[in-house]
Parts: C-alpha cells; structure tokens; sequence
C-alpha cells in the first residue's frame, strides 16, 4: 500500500494522516450545489476568486480589469466574468472578505506553486501542468477546479490557462460561460486551427481558458495522441510562467484521467470527506499507477474534521 493509500484511509476513517502533507480546509458549496458543476444559469459570464489577502479594492479593482497590454492571442475572444452569479453558487470571488475558504485555497495553491520550483518534484514532465480529477463524479472536483483557478489567477507573478477537458459534461466550459466556443477537441481535431486562436481571455486579468469545444468522437484517442503531447508541450514551453489547470473527468467515470496523466507534472486527486470509499481510491490510485499524485483534496469535510487536519506539510490538501 502506498503512502498516498494510507493517508486516504486514515483521512476518509476520519483520523489524522500517516504522512506530513499540506492539508487546507475549504468550506464546500452550499448544500443544494454539492455536484461537480458550477451553479445552473445561462452559459454567459462567470468566474471567481477568493482574495489573495484582505486586499485593498484598488488591488481588487486592478486583478479584474484587462491589463493595459494583453498576450498577443490572435483573437478577440473575450468573456466577462459574472461574479455575483458565482458568489451566489458558494464559489470565491475576489471582492470577497477573508473567509476560512479562501484561507485554505491560499493553503493549496502555496502547495501547487512551491511544486513549480526547481527540483520540488520528481518528474520529468512540466510541474506547471496540472490535472485535477476526482476519482467518481459528485466529489466536487470541477468546484475545486474553479475556485483554484481563481485564487491562482490573483497572484500577480503569473497568469493562469484553465483547460476544460471533460468533453461529456462540459461542466467547467458552462460555469465560465465559453460553453458554445470552439476549444480544445477542435484543436486536436483540425491542423488547421491555431492554440492562439482558441484562448479566450477574461476580465480576471490573468485568467485565460481553453474551452472543451464541439463534442467530437473518439474524445479519449485524442487526448491520447501525439497531437495532445505537443500541445501539452508547446502550452509549456511557449507559457513557462504559467499555471495550467486541466479539469479533467473522474477517473473510474471514463479513460481521460488515465490518457492526460503522463503528460502534466502535478495530479490533484479531488475526494469526498465521508462518503468517498477505501476502494473507490484505490481504484482510481491502481488507474493511475505510473504517474505520481503530487495533492489530495478531501473536499466537503465538516468542521470538526477540518479542526484535526490544519498544517500537516506538502502532499495533502483537505478541502471543505
């Protein structure tokens, strides 16, 4: 059993982990939005951020304004991001008060970004590509993927790519309202269209977002093919000091977890605080048995849970 395996029993039995690991404590949506997905509303506009620190609005109003100079993208894909809607779905936002969530986002991301730094990982692959998946749908993993692109987004020594990869449920693209736009199996699709073409920038200023695009067949093949290593590697290579997020499917719901995890550096594996199994985790761990999880999130914990779970170190986060 590995030491990631142990952990998630002692964690998921409700006790203290068997190896240091940085577990945060982020209060979870609202009951009645417990699922994968953003809040239901019309695919237009939306996002959020909780606040990097009590920021001062003038530093609030700058992260979510364009900047005077944007990347040159080749496109004038743009969206505005409806904070209010997210607010009201439990998400964070950037014009939000210090709250406990906000707090151990802080705690995560600090983790994913210390990952970045040279040496902090074994692994040959990119440490600023990272996938977050979840190990069966309803564990609040699209949640997680949301409010950690946010929270990244207002740092203000990098820009953020989040990458929706669940062509199925499209969850991600329709929380930030790019439901409709061509995007990521487009481009593994067609040679003919250009990465550039497809980001879509936002009114968080170093938020951009690679869609999920138009449902196509063969969806797994795809991310699988020599075509997605080179983007994963141009998006890398072209992005060096950016993170890119993939909110990728469960990894027992369908084969894109499994296809995507050899090509990123960090796997952040999304869990359900008492209600996720022993197997169930194992499972997905035995699915992902060549590449290395770099994060646990243990989402959806109470508050008594979360009070024995505070500072533990580097390789896992709990989130509520």
């Amino acid at each position: 059993m590995s030491s990631i395996e142990r952990a998630m029993d002692k964690i998921v039995a409700g006790t203290e982990p068997a190896v240091d690991g940085a577990i945060a404590v982020v209060p979870a949506q609202p009951p009645n939005e417990s699922r994968d997905v953003a809040p239901t509303a019309p695919a237009s506009v939306v996002d959020v951020s909780p606040p990097l620190s009590p920021a001062s609005a003038a530093s609030v109003s700058a992260a979510v304004t364009p900047r005077a100079q944007e990347p040159a993208f080749g496109n004038n894909n743009f969206v505005n991001i409806d904070f209010a809607r997210l607010a009201a779905g439990g998400f964070l936002t950037p014009d939000q008060p210090m709250t406990r969530q906000s707090e151990e986002y802080q705690h995560i991301k600090r983790r994913v970004l210390g990952n970045m730094t040279s040496g902090a990982l074994n692994t040959n692959r990119p440490s600023n590509l990272i996938l977050i998946t979840s190990s069966v749908p309803g564990e609040g993993k699209t949640f997680t993927s949301v409010n950690l692109a946010i929270s990244l987004a207002m740092e203000v020594d990098h820009t953020i790519l989040v990458v929706d990869t669940d062509i199925m449920k499209r969850d991600l693209s329709r929380a930030l309202g790019v439901v409709d736009r061509k995007g990521l199996f487009d481009l593994l699709s067609s040679p003919h269209l250009r990465l550039e073409d497809l980001l879509v920038r936002t009114n968080l200023r170093n938020l951009v977002i690679l869609p999920v695009g138009t449902k196509r067949d063969g969806s797994t093949e795809l991310l699988a093919s020599m075509r997605m290593r080179e983007l994963a590697d141009e998006i890398a290579r072209r992005y060096h000091d950016r993170v890119v997020l993939f909110d990728s499917p469960p990894v027992l719901a369908t084969t894109t977890a499994s296809a995507l995890a050899p090509l990123v550096g960090q796997i952040v594996l999304v869990a359900e605080a008492g209600s996720t199994k022993h197997e169930t985790i194992r499972e997905a761990l035995q699915r992902l048995d060549r590449v290395t999880i770099t994060g646990v999130i243990l989402n959806k914990g109470t508050q008594a849970a979360a009070a024995s779970y505070d500072y533990y170190g580097s390789y896992y986060y709990h989130s509520r």
